[in-house]
This record gives structure tokens, sequence and C-alpha cells, in this order.
């Protein structure tokens, strides 16, 4: 199995663990430019020249990327990722506004249609610009969750687009009495949907919000397991900066 990272804070600090990886990987680090991103790239490479390094780009007033997001903001992104001008790696991370900023909801709520168009296209224009894309999408509890994440633009069907998607299965965060049925649904969308669905797992870090429950390395070994025993290629982990021995050991026999 192919074990990824997030990494949403890349100080020096949380970068220098990818001396970790001793095994393929790929590290979606979160960015607010190219320009930006391509100096942490630079670092990265420069601490574990083996790994890939992705670029997550973070939007400036919106955070994540939605149809409640700033029209102005998904605008100013897809260009700056036009403009490239280099195949690109690139996590699309597909999340509804955090709480602290639910005014967006009322303030872009009547341009939700136009949003999902303009993100729509970038999926479209991305294989003729050589942008790999994956998206980071929350894990449905039901097929009816999951249409109403596409209806209202935080799902995107890959088979049309022809990116990688990868659900947010953070098991740190699921309550216990709904993880059989999550992963249920998961197991569900692989047989029926997407049969090369990547999943996210964690947390192993706190991150933006600030209040993320971690998941124990004994805890990140048995989601690793569940992913083997049932054919999952890809897993990613949230996030990098967590990573230590402990979890390095649960994590290791897993890795292709």
């Amino acid at each position: 199995m192919r074990i990824n990272f997030f990494e949403e804070f890349p100080i020096e600090e949380n970068l220098a663990k990818a001396k970790f990886l001793d095994f393929p990987s790929t590290v979606f680090v979160a960015a607010h430019s190219i320009k930006e991103f391509s100096v942490f790239k630079k670092r990265l490479e420069e601490i574990n020249p083996k790994i890939e390094v992705a670029y997550w780009p973070i939007l400036p007033n919106t955070y994540w990327i939605s149809p409640f997001s700033n029209t102005s903001d998904l605008k100013n992104l897809f260009q700056d990722l036009k403009s490239a001008g280099e195949p690109l790696k690139v996590l699309i991370d597909l999340e509804l506004p955090m709480p602290k900023q639910a005014g967006l909801y009322v303030k872009n709520i009547f341009k939700i249609y136009r949003n999902k168009k303009i993100i729509k296209k970038f999926f479209e224009d991305a294989l003729s610009l050589e942008i790999d894309i994956t998206t980071a999408e929350y894990a449905a509890p039901s097929f009816v969750i999951l249409k109403l994440y596409r209806k209202i633009g935080i799902s995107y069907d890959n088979k049309k687009y022809g990116h990688k998607s990868c659900i947010m299965f953070y098991t740190s965060m699921i309550p216990k009495m709904a993880l059989k049925t999550t992963e249920n649904i998961i197991l569900k969308v692989k047989k029926e949907i997407n049969p090369e669905v990547e999943l996210g797992l964690g947390t192993i870090a706190i991150g933006i919000l600030g209040n993320e429950p971690i998941l124990s390395a004994k805890d990140l070994g048995k989601d690793l397991k569940f992913m083997k025993e049932n054919n999952f290629k890809v897993a990613t982990i949230f996030r990098l900066g967590g990573l230590n021995q402990e979890y390095y050991e649960a994590i290791k026999q897993y890795a292709d």
C-alpha cells in the first residue's frame, strides 16, 4: 500500500519529519500560492529527495474549496494553477466553511451555482494542463448524503473528470457508534462507484480546527489493516508533523 501524508503547517519541525519516509510517499503540503509551494517543495526535497511533493492550495479568505468559497478566491487559485507552466500534482480540499466562517453561507448562498461551474471547469481543463488532481472529500454516512455532496459541489464524479478521490476516513473524529456504518458505505463506494478510491487516515496531529482528536498508533494500525484487508491501494495520513517512531512502526509494515 502507498502511504502518503498531508502537512497543513509546513514549518521546519513538521517538514523535518519527512526523514522518516524510507518508502514511496507523496507529501501534500499546504501553501497559499505556487510561489510559496515551491519554497516548501524545495525544502522537503532537501530533507528527503526520494519523496514526491504535491501542492495543497489554501484560499486566503475562505481556506477550503467549495461553492461557498469567495468567487474571487476560486478564480485567483485556478488562474495561479493554470499558469504553473509545468506538470503539477494538486490536492483540491473539498470542505465546507469552518464554524467560525459561518457567514460565508449567507454571503455566498446566491453564488453557489456559479462557483460550482468554476470548480467544474477547472476539473475539465486539468488533464490538458497536466494537473493531476486528488480531491479530499467527506466520508458520507449514506448514499443519499453522497448524492447531496455531489449536488452542492463538495464531491465530483471521478469517472467523468479523471481525478483521484480521497475520502477523509478520520476514525479519531467519527463517533464509535457510526464507525461500522461509515466503513460499510466506504466499501460500497469502492465496489459500486470508484474501485480506486483512496482513504485519508488520522488524525495524528492537530489541524486548523484546533480540537481534532488524536488517533493512537495502535488504532492507526487497525485502520491500515482494514485498508489492506479490503484491497485499498493508497492511504494519506493527516498529518506529517505528528509522525514519530511509534507511528512509523505502525505504518512501516503496510508500506510498499
